[in-house]
């Protein structure tokens, strides 16, 4: 192994330990009905017209009822150079995802990861457009519905780091100390975030999202190096952060729908 690897892989080991930020879900259970009728018997100032394209945004209902069928969707790059596109779920995030399952358990149903097989044989509205995000929810949506799915979780994540100078630079004349000194502070967040509708209208039950972030040091010339792996890190490292949110989303969403349709009988 040579000089230049060896200092790489002893100052990869002074990154500092992951740190969790900015987690936090939300949930929703409303009548799509109720809401139109709140406005529709409005008067005096309050009253406004509604158009039909916001009264269709909002007559939706919730269907779901437990135990269900949970899509697991990941949008990911279509491209080096951009773009979304349904993916895979890489083994790191499954094992995520798996955790969140065994500990909701039977009664809340099945986890079931979306086919992009499946999604592709749906053909693009318009194929100019073929990476748009709307479009790939579309497609998932409807491999969720060929797949039999209730619900489908649609998450992404990403990575970034910036790297700057530190005072050991300052000894960076000399060609050794190119390769030595541990010279650049890295800086890297990774962001994660999810959302849950049904399969069958659209209706969204909750977001969720989580942070993660990372710091090291590293020699200039392996900078570019260093970067990209700590991006990668605190990418993982989010989608980690985000499972507890979508389970503890999913707990709250069972409760809630259910205290609402007990409320519905009981009037």
């Amino acid at each position: 192994m040579g000089l230049r690897n060896q200092i790489t892989g002893l100052l990869a080991g002074v990154a500092v330990a992951v740190a969790l930020m900015g987690c936090s879900h939300t949930t929703q259970t409303t009548s799509g009905g109720e809401y139109l009728r709140a406005y529709t018997q409005e008067t005096g100032p309050r009253a406004a017209p509604m158009s039909a394209e916001i009264k269709e945004a909002a007559a939706v209902e919730p269907l779901l009822r437990f135990p269900a069928r949970i899509g697991l969707a990941r949008i990911g790059k279509a491209s080096r150079w951009g773009g979304a596109a349904l993916t895979g779920i890489p083994d790191r995030e499954a094992q995520s995802w798996q955790k969140v399952a065994m500990k909701l358990g039977p009664k809340f149903g099945a986890f079931v990861p979306v086919s992009p097989l499946i999604a592709e044989m749906f053909d693009d509205r318009d194929r100019q457009r073929n990476s748009d995000a709307r479009e790939v929810v579309r497609k998932i949506q409807l491999a969720s519905a060929r797949q039999h799915l209730d619900a489908v979780i649609i998450y992404e994540s990403d990575g970034t780091a910036d790297s700057s100078s530190n005072p050991l630079s300052i000894g960076e004349w000399t060609l050794i100390g190119l390769f030595v000194l541990p010279s650049q502070d890295v800086e890297a967040r990774g962001f994660a975030q999810a959302m849950m509708i049904d399969v069958r209208n659209g209706y969204p039950y909750g977001t969720a999202q989580a942070e993660a972030t990372d710091s090291s040091v590293t020699v200039r010339v392996a900078t570019d190096d260093t970067e990209k792996g700590l991006a990668e890190s605190v990418r993982l490292a989010a989608v980690e952060n985000l499972a507890p949110e979508v389970e503890e989303m999913i707990r709250e969403l069972r409760t809630e729908l259910a205290e609402k349709r007990e409320a519905r009988r009981g009037r």
